[in-house]
């Protein structure tokens, strides 16, 4: 991996209610980019961000985890924080780390009541 400057290293932080698809989108954006040969799945316990043994008996995200990817001469670094707001702490650790918050809103549900806590 090369070595990047500030000017070129981004923090964004997925955030949004529990099953929106943040980790499903980190996990695609991983694989688009060939850091990975096949897509994790949260039901199988094999996604890159949820790689603790809690989150995978649990089949949701409880930590913040960081993954990072390389596009157009940037380093992204993506923040894929929990869902469920018990873990709030998690999820504002990686807003105030992030450049970028992208709130990810699950089409099928629309917006939740873990949305709107998040979103506050």
């Amino acid at each position: 991996m090369q070595t990047f400057d500030q000017k070129h290293i981004k923090n964004i932080a997925f955030v949004g209610a529990k099953n929106s698809g943040k980790t499903t989108l980190t996990e695609s954006m991983i694989f688009k980019a060939g850091l990975i040969t096949r897509r994790g799945s949260i039901e199988e316990g094999n996604t890159v961000s949820d790689c603790h043994r809690l989150e995978k008996e649990r089949n949701m995200s409880v930590f913040t985890t960081l993954v990072h990817t390389e596009w157009r001469n940037y380093k992204i670094n993506i923040l894929d924080t929990p869902g469920l707001d018990d873990f709030i702490g998690e999820i504002v650790q990686g807003v105030k780390a992030a450049d970028t918050i992208v709130m990810v809103i699950n089409a099928q549900h629309g917006v939740e009541p873990g949305t709107e806590v998040i979103w506050n």
